[in-house]
């Protein structure tokens, strides 16, 4: 009888542990990618998952421009948004100080991306850094965006999409003259 009682509290442990290793803790990364100036939801976006500086799964959005990934805690992750004619863009995610069992079942992150067209010939390399930066806070028990290093980017963003649009301009006007037929003249000076 003594070991028929301990085999059912052995039993029972099993039974109430089940539940909850069949739930892992995940962090579910979701968001829509657009065009910078129109706000447009963007077709055919890679969003490729870097975990532990080994790629590990591509996604390429659909009409809506929205993505899903899930990613687990305990690495290091680049989340990298790219298109062949578009300015490739990407994220850092720190989950390896996530702790073994968090408070929550999952960690919710809404991300949006905003892209916009590639120029030959244009320098893009402010964006070889991250345009934001994520990791986990002690203080707070979860995961948190680095607001001060993303203000910063905000600002050379800004500051670099000034001139990008200037360039832009430039570029079209150039097409404009190129295609027209109209001879240009020259001014004649005339002094008085």
């Amino acid at each position: 009888m003594e070991r028929l009682g301990s085999r059912l509290s052995i039993l029972g442990m099993l039974l109430v542990l089940a539940p909850l290793s069949g739930h892992a803790f995940y962090i579910h990364l979701h968001g829509v990618v657009t065009e910078y100036f129109t706000g447009d939801a963007m077709k055919g976006v890679q969003i490729r998952m870097v975990k532990d500086s080994v790629e590990r799964e591509t996604i390429i959005t659909s009409g809506n421009g929205k993505y899903e990934l899930y990613l687990e805690r305990g690495y290091d992750y680049q989340i990298w948004f790219h298109r062949a004619d578009l300015v490739t863009k990407h994220v850092r995610i720190d989950a390896r100080e996530v702790p073994l069992f968090p408070d929550v079942p999952f960690y919710d992150m809404d991300l949006q991306m905003t892209l916009f067209t590639w120029l030959d010939g244009y320098d893009f390399t402010l964006f070889n850094s991250p345009v934001g930066r994520s990791e986990y806070k002690h203080s707070v028990r979860n995961l948190n965006w680095d607001v001060e290093y993303t203000n910063n980017i905000r600002r050379l963003v800004d500051r670099f999409m000034v001139h990008y649009e200037r360039e832009v301009a430039d570029r079209a006007k150039k097409e404009s003259i190129k295609g027209t037929t109209a001879k240009r003249r020259r001014r004649k000076t005339v002094d008085f």
